[in-house]
């Protein structure tokens, strides 16, 4: 048998990794743990894609020491701390620098480790007590300034808070210390709090082979607020590469991955292309989550899936070059409040749409759905393919139903 990749945690989109790799006849194992209720793409473990599925567990190193694995790699955001410790020990020719793991893992060693590689970057502070917030805000001359609150190690959107300039930041403060993680179900001991960055947000993807970045996916956010958090996803859109206007954004960010000694596998970089240049928001080393691996093929002809799977079976990426097949827009559905649906049936449209590609709804009638807030309340996903004019007179008759769903 060839040597295995062992995937931790392959969930989200994490569950395209298996057969990315089985099409080139290498087998995966999964490393799995506690299930976690959580709602939308990739909730559960697909276990016809894997030889062996072994639980997290005591000893776990050495369990999986007789595979002999080629990589160890995460599925998914929850997977990357115990991914690297195991590639670390166990297949270090590809792993990333083990003396930067927390500058990839928390937000605010993140921008000091850029800071110090002198990149620009977005003032930070990190703390659980109100009176460092306080004195760091009149220091930096903050107090007039939008602030962004959020958890140091986090997903998805997860108790981020936009704070218009000169409002009570104290409730954000003390809800994302006292509420649990929806990713991991654990408290955060501390508080990042940046001033926000305005501009234009990109998702930048790369695949990275021996230190060398390799672009995947281009994506343009397009969120707006839910009370003080301005991160309901409405639609986001895969872009062509323009020189004048994402040369620069690309060589950040494979300079923000050189600081955080990323040097294998997949990242999820998020940038903000302010008017003096680019910022990195966070980066997550690992897939861009949610059914993003097909949707990236139908915009670029490849994913990061794809590339991936060239990078540690070939060495290097095969098309170094960024390719631009067609334009897709995902659209994320929406709930305005809490409540239980009663008219599911009114997407049922959505399948005569001319432009529709994939479309994901995670929902139901009878079901019990949250306010959407960020994206992991989302309800759903419709990625539309085509021409753009016809995508956004798609996208209005996609929002038209989701204005007749009925929640109580």
């Amino acid at each position: 048998m060839k040597r295995p990749i062992i995937i931790v945690d392959p969930l989200s989109s994490g569950v395209e990794l298996a057969p990315a790799f089985k099409a080139r006849g290498i087998p995966s194992i999964a490393v799995i743990f506690k299930p976690f209720d959580r709602i939308g793409f990739g909730t559960k473990v697909r276990k016809s894609d894997f030889i062996k599925i072994i639980p997290e567990q005591p000893d776990l190193e050495n369990i999986l020491r007789k595979y002999n694995p080629l990589a160890i790699i995460p599925g998914t955001e929850s997977g990357v701390s115990l991914a690297e410790n195991l590639s670390n020990n166990l297949t270090p020719e590809f792993s990333n620098d083990p003396n930067k793991t927390i500058n990839r893992l928390h937000k605010a060693h993140m921008q000091k480790a850029l800071k110090e590689a002198g990149l620009p970057v977005i003032k930070t502070l990190n703390t659980s007590f109100e009176r460092d917030v306080e004195y760091w805000l009149k220091e930096n001359d903050l107090l007039s300034t939008p602030l962004i609150l959020k958890p140091p190690i986090s997903a998805g959107s997860d108790k981020v808070f936009h704070i218009s300039k000169g409002k009570d930041w104290k409730r954000a403060f003390h809800r994302i210390l006292s509420e649990p993680s929806k990713i991991t179900g654990k408290k955060s001991k501390t508080v990042v709090i940046q001033e926000q960055a305005i501009g234009t947000e990109y998702a930048v993807g790369t695949v990275s082979a021996n230190g060398k970045h390799y672009l995947t996916h281009l994506i343009k956010y397009n969120k707006i607020s839910s009370g003080d958090r301005k991160t309901v996803f409405d639609h986001v859109e895969f872009v062509p590469f323009e020189e004048g206007i994402h040369n620069d954004l690309f060589k950040y960010v494979q300079r923000s991955l050189d600081a955080l000694g990323v040097r294998w596998g997949a990242a999820h970089n998020e940038v903000m292309l302010t008017a003096k240049g680019p910022l990195l928001i966070e980066t997550g080393a690992r897939l861009l989550g949610g059914p993003t691996v097909s949707f990236t093929r139908e915009a670029t002809g490849s994913s990061q899936a794809d590339k991936l799977v060239e990078a540690y079976i070939d060495g290097d990426v095969q098309t170094k070059k960024y390719l631009f097949k067609k334009t897709v827009v995902p659209v994320f559905l929406k709930s305005p409040s809490v409540g239980t649906v009663s008219n599911a049936e009114v997407f049922q449209q959505i399948s005569s749409l001319s432009t529709l590609y994939e479309k994901h709804i995670w929902f139901k009638n009878g079901d019990r759905v949250s306010q959407t807030v960020d994206y992991l309340t989302s309800l759903g996903i419709v990625a539309l393919s085509g021409k753009r004019d016809s995508i956004f007179l798609d996208y209005k008759k996609i929002r038209d139903m989701e204005k007749s769903l009925k929640i109580s």
